[in-house]
């Protein structure tokens, strides 16, 4: 028998252990939602990590991220994401495999029987997931106190966060999670509990119209792979939009009295920071996003952005010719 084979005896074992108490089954893990909590508990190696958290957690911490979208995928995410947050530890369980399938069905029951037990228990602790609070010491991997901290969010206990945020500060705590030069967790936390003050609500409009802009972009991009959709835009097509909206940009000041010169200027700012301060980062999702559109919305686009960026090349062309024209008619 191939290690490939084992592993698959293996979690078909765990699989169908794992039904018998209610417990779904993602890769590595086995999870199930009860009473607004997520029970996880992942399997690695000679043991097994029994977790909890508030399921609103990680929907209040994606929506902190900008990822709201993440609470519309599989449960499962939120034991396998990379954007999840880890859970309060409530047990671990050393295993043994056997190579027998009975025992190895024996084995994950014994473990799935422990944690059914510990599961009533902590409801009967814990009853309400609105007003748990984890034990910190009991959290595995979590660095920045992310979890606890969605709990003081969740709870409207804002003024303590930013009390936490600014103690870590001067203890020079560099976060696990960090997003570009300057932005990690607790920027993105302290910009959450803001939110309501001006200068946080220009600041988050100015970001979701560059996040506008940049999934525009991205859908133009992926539209121009005609009929083979990849996972990724083919580049080969993709420089004729640049250049063209490049090549526009030029020319509008020729023509001023038809496009304003503070419009021209912003919608100059504003492609040079979509095409050069992005970095594929925030275009990554849209990509995807685009490839699960229905196939007759893709060709809209794509038909749509062709014959778009020929009347941007027409333009620009024919505005060269007649701005030529003019300058070259004697006075």
């Amino acid at each position: 028998m191939t290690d490939k084979q084992y592993q698959k005896i293996v979690a078909d074992a765990r699989r169908d252990a794992g039904r018998k108490y209610g417990f779904r089954q993602n890769t590595y893990i086995n999870f199930k939602v009860e009473q607004g909590y997520f029970f996880c508990v992942y399997f690695q190696y000679s043991y097994a990590r029994f977790t909890v958290k508030p399921m609103y957690a990680d929907d209040l911490w994606w929506d902190i991220l900008g990822e709201s979208e993440n609470k519309d995928k599989p449960v499962s995410l939120r034991g396998t994401g990379e954007h999840s947050l880890p859970g309060e530890v409530l047990g671990i369980y050393r295993i043994e495999m056997p190579a027998d399938n009975e025992e190895l069905s024996e084995v994950f029951e014994e473990v799935f029987d422990k944690v059914t037990k510990v599961i009533s228990e902590f409801l009967t602790g814990n009853p309400d997931a609105d007003v748990f609070y984890p034990e910190e010491p009991k959290i595995y991997l979590d660095p920045d106190r992310l979890l606890y901290l969605m709990a003081l969010i969740h709870n409207g206990r804002e003024k303590d966060v930013m009390e936490v945020i600014k103690e870590e500060r001067k203890k020079g705590h560099r976060c696990a999670f960090r997003s570009g030069w300057w932005c990690d967790s607790y920027t993105y936390i302290r910009r959450w509990c803001r939110r309501t003050r001006i200068t946080e609500r220009i600041r988050r409009k100015a970001v979701a119209y560059y996040d506008a802009l940049v999934k525009y972009r991205a859908y133009a991009l992926m539209s121009f792979c005609i009929m083979d959709y990849g996972d990724r835009p083919d580049y080969r097509f993709c420089n004729l939009i640049d250049l063209a909206v490049v090549l526009a940009i030029c020319v509008i000041p020729m023509t001023r009295y038809m496009f304003p010169q503070i419009l021209w200027i912003v919608f100059a700012i504003d492609f040079i920071i979509v095409l050069f301060l992005d970095f594929n980062k925030k275009s990554e999702r849209y990509y995807n996003q685009f490839n699960q559109l229905p196939l007759k919305t893709r060709i809209i686009w794509s038909l749509g952005m062709w014959i778009s960026v020929i009347l941007l090349y027409l333009y620009t062309f024919s505005t060269l010719i007649s701005h030529g024209t003019s300058h070259n008619l004697p006075g």
